[in-house]
């Protein structure tokens, strides 16, 4: 895959950096780090959760439920942005570089990929008979709005540690190719411990990295990524309620039909659908890659 002199110099901070990790060490820290961290909240996370419950049982409604989980959800996902600024600090690299495409265009790229591509994959899963409309209970918009800000927090936190630390040093080490397909191999790794059943659901976890991997590379930032994170995550969870949240959503679907379309255990991560869009997306992005490249 090809890289124009601004998205090079954006892996040239790696190239630069005072802390030079190998590529194997780099990987190892990523992938020791964020299993213990997950690990630590698999096994305490439901006795912390049931605790600050208990503790936020005077507020109204299920807010005393809704903020307990935002901790939890805010404790984990504030430890991988806080491992990633410090390392980047450590190192003397930039975490929110302005890149190629700048910031404010990369927000609009990301949030139209992740929009648009979640919309498809459920428009593919809705003709195979997987998608059903649900009960619609009200909404209470302050919880949306908060979930909405979970699913920030995570989103950027998981790109800050995958795509801005990480696979800088993957790419410079051992090449664009590798290095973002090793960073997305982790980033799957980290699903798996969260609780990824099925091999599709894994393997669509990878093609999500690769896309958000290649959205780094083409802009020379994090913003697009994590634009696109975040905006598939939310229009799943907050927009369509396609994945359980105690935050709400402003709409309610549900799943029907064959689980090779709706994903069974795994939701839409674990749908056919999702692998097809995916793989569209990814040979996209891979084409504007070489499209907007430029020879040094």
């Amino acid at each position: 895959m090809s890289l124009s002199r601004n998205q090079d110099a954006w892996l040239g901070d790696a190239r630069r950096a005072r802390l030079r990790w190998p590529g194997w060490a780099a990987a190892l820290v990523a992938a020791a780090f964020s299993g213990a961290i997950l690990t630590v909240f698999k096994i305490w996370g439901g006795q912390f959760l049931d605790a600050l419950a208990a503790d936020f049982r005077h507020m109204p409604g299920t807010w005393g439920d809704t903020l307990a989980f935002g901790a939890v959800q805010c404790a984990i996902f504030g430890g991988f942005l806080a491992a990633a600024q410090i390392a980047m600090v450590v190192e003397g690299r930039s975490l929110w570089r302005r890149g190629r495409t700048g910031r404010a265009l990369s927000l609009v790229i990301g949030l139209f990929i992740g929009v648009l591509g979640y919309a498809a994959c459920v428009a593919v899963a809705n003709m195979a008979g997987a998608i059903a409309p649900g009960p619609f209970t009200g909404v209470a918009l302050d919880a949306v709005l908060f979930g909405a800000a979970l699913v920030a927090i995570q989103s950027v936190a998981e790109e800050a540690f995958f795509r801005g630390w990480l696979q800088p040093i993957l790419c410079v080490r051992w090449g664009p190719t590798a290095g973002v397909a090793a960073s997305s191999a982790l980033f799957a790794g980290l699903h798996i411990i969260a609780g990824a059943h099925g091999a599709l659901a894994v393997a669509n976890l990878f093609l999500g990295g690769v896309m958000f991997g290649l959205l780094a590379l083409r802009t020379g930032n994090l913003f697009a990524a994590s634009a696109a994170h975040f905006a598939w995550n939310w229009t799943e969870s907050g927009v369509l309620g396609l994945s359980e949240q105690p935050t709400g959503s402003l709409l309610r679907f549900g799943f029907t039909g064959s689980p090779l379309w709706n994903g069974g255990a795994d939701a839409m991560n674990g749908s056919l659908a999702m692998s097809l869009v995916l793989i569209a997306l990814v040979g996209g992005v891979m084409l504007a890659l070489r499209v907007g490249a430029r020879p040094s």
